[in-house]
Parts: structure tokens; sequence; C-alpha cells
């Protein structure tokens, strides 16, 4: 049964084929760059529910051994984490009579279609990546931002701690007033974190031609339909928290898109470009330094930065302060002029808000979960 706006009205239907002599093609402002889809390597999942990892917890005891005297036996302790699978779908249906109305044509409007499907999907899962809660929705996943959420958590960075004039009188109106968002880097790795698919199943996103079948409109009357289906599933297994850091409470209203003047918000108004010591400046080198400091050594030569496009722009605008050096730019994953900041990459992800809700103590961290 169809629903207003779930297939394209014969209206859309004919503006798409209305003249080979017109450019039909449709510009794809609804497109997003999400680069983490790009780098989250992803594994099997070892049950059938989702990835279990078992994490040490605590160490065996060791003792001095004395003449004729025994040892104590002692064990080691550990907890068990299992992570949940998501699965995602888009199903699209075409009557059977467009094709007999637009003839060859109809196939360059289906692809268009899968196109729109498939970046849906994409956006759902890097949102996913970030903003998942399976306690807000049972068949989510959750995501970085729902596991660090707890400025108690040795790995999450509060921004405004390093925001100058940060606790200047009507401070917590202005953070409601212009929102928040965050910063996150994270070390992938098999052991560490990475994408996880059901187990005995292939993985990543999934397009099957159901070929033409009969469906019912709202009446309940038959007709033929050419069918679509496009599927994901997929999850999030953090198996070292470690391997994660978050810079949150990054106050969006000072991070800006221009050198010079004022700049538009989220909300549409004008701010002034927040240089060092203003009012409101964040000190992104100094956070990036100390969330870097917090990945395990082991780890860090693989950690990559994820930022939205205001954060990306202030990372560069506080480094072109001749001064300031800890910003470069190379080519890493195959893709050249990346900013890298203290070696580390710096790749942008439009899903990442800038509404976030304020971080404060009493959240949820992986360290909690553990069984």
């Amino acid at each position: 049964m169809y629903a207003p706006g779930d297939v394209g009205t014969l209206a859309e239907i004919q503006e798409f084929y209305r003249s080979q002599k017109v450019d039909t093609t449709i510009i794809e402002l609804m497109n997003q760059t999400n680069d983490i889809l790009d780098h989250v390597p992803f594994r099997e999942a070892n049950t059938v529910k989702g990835h279990e990892t078992r994490l040490r917890t605590g160490l065996p005891e060791i003792y001095f051994r004395q003449l004729y005297r025994g040892t104590p036996i002692s064990k080691s302790q550990y907890s068990r984490v299992v992570e949940g699978i998501g699965m995602l779908e888009g199903r699209m249906e075409l009557d059977v009579k467009e094709k007999e109305l637009y003839g060859a044509t109809f196939g360059a409007y289906r692809a268009s279609e899968a196109k729109a499907f498939m970046e849906a999907l994409r956006q759902k899962a890097a949102t996913l990546f970030f903003y998942g809660d399976h306690a807000r929705l049972a068949d989510e996943f959750d995501g970085f931002a729902t596991r660090y959420n707890d400025i108690n958590n040795p790995h999450v960075i509060d921004a405004s701690e390093f925001t100058y004039g940060s606790n200047s009188e009507g401070e917590e109106s202005k953070d409601a007033e212009t929102g928040l968002t965050s910063m996150y880097l994270v070390a992938w790795g098999p052991d560490s974190v990475h994408g996880i698919f059901p187990k005995e199943s292939v993985g990543g996103l999934k397009h099957t031609d159901l070929g033409t079948y009969t469906t019912t409109d709202n009446e309940m009357r038959k007709f033929e339909v050419y069918g679509d289906l496009f599927s994901w599933n997929l999850g999030l297994a953090v198996r070292d928290w470690r391997a994660v850091v978050r810079i949150c409470n990054i106050k969006t209203k000072y991070l800006a898109n221009t050198l010079t003047g004022t700049l538009a918000n989220i909300n549409g108004s004008e701010t002034k470009v927040s240089s060092t010591r203003e009012d409101g400046w964040i000190n992104l080198k100094d956070l990036t330094i100390i969330a870097k400091s917090k990945i395990p050594a082991g780890m860090r030569n693989r950690a990559v930065w994820y930022c939205n496009p205001q954060v990306l722009a202030g990372l560069e605008i506080q480094s072109s302060d001749t001064k300031n050096v800890h910003l470069h730019y190379g080519e890493y994953f195959g893709v050249q002029n990346v900013p890298a900041i203290h070696s580390r990459p710096v790749f942008e992800c439009e899903c990442i808000t800038n509404n976030e809700e304020k971080v404060t103590a009493g959240g949820s961290y992986p360290e909690k979960k553990s069984e």
C-alpha cells in the first residue's frame, strides 16, 4: 500500500523524460561527504546475533616463590561484550507501464532512482556510526557519540575547558543558542575498532533486482511493478575502547568558514571569526594534541580524525598562523591534499551535526557496558 511521496508522480516522471533536447541530469544536491564509509574495515561477526568480544579486565596475581613453599593459584579476569547488527533496507517499485510508455529511457530513470537510494543508505549508515542508539531504537547499533557520552570517561575531552571565556556569564544560554559539535579520533583495526556484518553472509551495500511482480495500490487493486531492493546489514564493534577519543562540546558559533569578516552560522545569523584569546576562541591545537596522546602508542599510527566542515574550516584557519605548523597536507587512503594534524589525517563527515546535546557527567561509555 502506498502513501503520498512513496512513488514518483506522473508529473515528476514526465519531467524526467520530457525531452531528449534538454539535459535531464539530476544535480545531486542531497549528496553528502562522509569519508568514514571509505575507511571502516569490515569483518564477519562471530555469532548469529552479533559480534562477541572478550576484554581482559585483570591480570593474574604474581607471587614470590619460597623454598619448600608452594605458589598460590591465580587467574586473569575478563568481561564479555556483544555488539549488535542493524539491517537497513530501501525498496523501489516502478509501474511496468512506464517502460511501455518511455521505452529505453526508462532504464535511465530507474538507474537515477537507484543512485538516490544508495546515497540514502550511505548517509544512514554514516549517521549510525556516530549517533546510533540501541536504547532509543532497538533496531539500531550504538555509534561513537552514544558510547562516548560521559565527560568522566578519560577518552572524552570537554572542549569548553579549552575555550577562552567559556566561564563567562550567560555561557549556558549561548550553548543552547548556537549548538555544539564534536571531533572523533578513531584507530581502526581488527583488534580495536571495525565494522561487522552477519555471520556467514556477504558484507557491503547490496542491490537486488526483484524483476516484475504484482502489488496493490491504496484501494487494494492489483498492478505489476519492477522492484528493486537495496539493503545493508552492518554494525560497529569497539573491541578496545581506548582506540577512540571524542572531543565534545565544541561551540559551532566560533567555527569559521572564511578568514575575514563574518559568516553565517547554522541558524542563518552572522557571527565574527574568533581569533586567539578572543571570547569564545577554541584552542583546537591543544585539544587535538591531548586527544592524540590518549590513544595507546601502538594504535596511533592508524588513528584518523573525523569532523564536520565547520570544524575542518576552524582547524585550517587556526593553522593559517605562520607560527602554527601542526597542520599539513598529504595523501591518505589514496586521496590527495588531505589535511593532517600532528601527522594524523582529518576527514570530513557531514553527518556529524552542529546540534549535539551537551555532554556532561553520568552518560555512558564502553567500559561501563561490559558484562
